[in-house]
């Protein structure tokens, strides 16, 4: 029974999950990197690129050969719907896991009730319906690594720690301190010790791997652009992202984790194996690591969620009334930042209802052709995922120029709806659509089918 229960948890979760993505991607909220992971994963066999990171293999710019399990997703919904299908699943998967663990220190009931109020946690929510990204696949597999080490499962940990050596290579680190982590934590079990060198090793091999072997031979010249976020002598191309050492949002980001929390992870030893992701996301000089909207949280929040159910379980062994109270703080915690301050940002990322203007405008972008490159410079670009030559770039002379003129009509009037006007009188573009909030301009060179209808206006 307790199987069942949580196993429909996982299918009402993965359906809220999709629903709230669904929405936020049918009124063009689905941003840059939908589209770039919809590009690199469409061009998987064929390039692994995206135009928006200079068409280079994207084993430049991140180690993700995981992406490929994405790549039957992205095939069979046409695009950036499989994506968002595939990171739904992911997300709620971490609750087996969760699941797993919660089982072996409460009574089963609570075990349950434990396991839903891990899956209420603000930040997983976010994780589940923002934009893509590789890391989506890391909070699972983290979480089964976790597990695995709990229950001296040493061959399900080693295979979960290859998992996520395979998503991407920040992964490399968080293996070789966790490894370090369980052989001390375990140096009188020479089994889980032994268990522990395993995980370390296999980050160590992979960044070896990845670094000295796999990006020279496919350019050795090519820069490791994540860099730039530690380059404290070098100030981010928007001064207000710069963040100084001593800035109070470091630790306001930690409390805004832990509370929703009750701050229980800290009474765990598993909390130990969260530092090297919050060291990522806090040693940057980059505001934008430290937004709980973003993909970076998927670099610890595993491992918190997992120290949350340990850390819990610690207190309800001592004494149970306050593990139950520790409970009930962290549901109400979560509940009151969903409602008051969701990562998810709902005001912008779920600002209306979807609208019949919403599918006009999809289906006129469809009918673009799909090997044309294509320019905008709006949130448009989330929709031309599976457009291998589609970029932000709104002015280098593509061949087909997209203007959004629905999502900020202040910059449409006073800036865009000129542009598209200097560009139709140059006589080197034409007007094929204007409707639904967009403007398509082509070459005069370029062929276009008639629209199928008349635009909405």
């Amino acid at each position: 029974m307790p199987a069942i229960a949580v196993a429909v948890l996982y299918v009402l979760l993965a359906g809220i999950y999709f629903y709230i993505e669904t929405w936020r991607y049918d009124i063009f909220r689905a941003g840059v990197d939908d589209a770039v992971f919809t590009q690199i994963v469409n061009g998987t066999f064929s390039g692994f690129s995206t135009t928006l990171e200079g068409s280079v293999n994207h084993f430049l710019i991140h180690f993700s050969p995981i992406l490929y399990v994405a790549f039957p997703f992205v095939k069979l919904f046409d695009g950036t719907r499989g994506l968002i299908v595939l990171q739904c699943l992911l997300t709620a998967a971490i609750i087996f896991p969760i699941w797993g663990m919660a089982v072996t220190r409460f009574p089963k009931w609570l075990a349950f009730a434990v396991t839903v109020i891990a899956a209420a946690y603000p930040i997983l929510g976010a994780e589940a319906v923002g934009d893509f990204h590789e890391l989506a696949f890391a909070p699972p597999i983290a979480a089964t690594l976790v597990w695995a080490i709990d229950r001296k499962l040493r061959r399900v940990a080693i295979t979960a720690a290859v998992g996520l050596a395979l998503v991407k290579e920040d992964q490399f680190i968080a293996l070789a301190f966790i490894g370090l982590a369980v052989a001390i934590m375990n140096r009188n079990d020479r089994r889980m010790q032994s268990c522990g060198l395993w995980i370390g090793a296999v980050g160590i091999v992979a960044a070896v791997f990845y670094f000295a072997i796999l990006r020279p031979l496919i350019d050795p010249h090519f820069h490791y652009f994540s860099l730039h976020y530690y380059e404290w002598w070098r100030q981010p191309s928007t001064p207000a992202g710069f963040v100084t050492p001593f800035s109070p949002i470091r630790l306001q980001y930690l409390f805004a984790i832990l509370v929703p929390l009750a701050f229980a992870p800290l009474a765990s030893r598993y909390v130990l194996f969260a530092l090297p992701g919050l060291a990522e996301v806090l040693l940057s000089h980059e505001a934008i690591t430290m937004v709980l909207g973003t993909h970076y949280t998927a670099t610890w929040s595993a491992y918190l969620l997992c120290a949350f159910v340990d850390g819990t379980g610690v207190v309800y062994r001592r004494w149970q009334a306050a593990g139950v109270a520790m409970l009930v703080a962290a549901l109400a915690a979560s509940i009151w930042t969903s409602r008051y301050d969701s990562p998810i940002n709902p005001g912008f990322a779920l600002y209306r209802r979807p609208v019949a203007a919403d599918r006009i405008r999809e289906t006129e972008l469809n009918r673009l052709p799909r090997t044309a490159r294509i320019g905008t410079g709006s949130w448009v670009i989330g929709h031309l995922g599976m457009y291998p030559n589609a970029t932000i770039a709104m002015f280098d002379g593509a061949p087909y120029l997209v203007f959004d003129a629905f999502t900020d009509p202040a910059y449409w009037n006073s800036t865009d709806r000129a542009n598209v006007a200097r560009f139709v009188r140059s006589g080197g573009y034409r007007e094929i659509y204007n409707g639904a909030g967009i403007v398509v301009l082509a070459k005069r060179d370029e062929s276009f089918p008639q629209p199928s209808r008349r635009p909405a206006k």
